[in-house]
């Protein structure tokens, strides 16, 4: 496993980068809550709390992720909603974290930043995403199978998110990044299909010239 950078305190998580493009803040600011809650030993906590914040939170309720990105509301009253609605409901460092974005009016990457904690931890452990798509249900045997592979072939941990998609037909389709491995019936079919129409094609083609250059 490789060793976690040296944590950063969540309150110099600021200054430095707000003038640079929202990417490099975001970076910037997602890499310091990851090593403040790798020193305390809240990682997987503080990432599944903030995780939590942007899915049942801010998503469900966009009223409340508007008003935390308002300027019109004081970052005082920001910081005593943040208190009162996460105070006791998550952890300590992703509360800390919470109003030192208040602070330095950064809530409204509170969604992007979520990602990119996530994206950040994973990378550090090796830990890749994997889509897939299958026709039918795997079983347990089937998706440990899988599992296995994709591993050896991406020398990684996948972290794997299956879903079923009937009109594959058969078979399925693996994503890791940018790449596509396409094993559905349905691709078969279509590359048989184009073959046909190719042949096919050639073959009128062919006729053609034969009538356009008799012998």
């Amino acid at each position: 496993m490789t060793a976690p950078a040296a944590a950063v305190p969540l309150e110099s998580a600021d200054r430095s980068w707000l003038s640079g493009d929202d990417a490099v803040v975001v970076r910037h600011y997602a890499e310091a809550l990851v090593d403040a809650a790798v020193a305390e030993n809240q990682a997987e906590a503080a990432l599944e709390d903030l995780e939590a914040i942007d899915r049942e939170v801010l998503r469900e309720h966009p009223q409340f992720s508007q008003v935390l990105g308002s300027s019109q509301v004081s970052g005082t009253e920001k910081d005593r909603i943040l208190v009162d609605v996460f105070g006791d409901r998550v952890s300590s460092v992703v509360l800390r974290f919470l109003r030192v974005l208040n602070r330095h009016g950064r809530l409204g990457l509170l969604s992007a930043l979520s990602r990119e904690a996530r994206q950040i931890w994973d990378r550090r452990h090796k830990r890749v995403p994997v889509f897939v798509r299958t026709a039918v249900p795997l079983d347990q045997s089937q998706e440990q199978a899988l599992r296995e592979r994709v591993a050896g072939m991406i020398a990684a941990t996948p972290i794997m998110q299956i879903t079923t998609d009937p009109s594959l037909i058969g078979g399925l389709i693996v994503q890791v990044g940018d790449r596509v491995c396409d094993a559905s019936i349905r691709n078969r079919l279509e590359k048989l299909r184009q073959r046909l129409i190719e042949g096919k094609t050639h073959e009128i083609q062919s006729r053609r010239d034969q009538f356009s250059n008799p012998a």
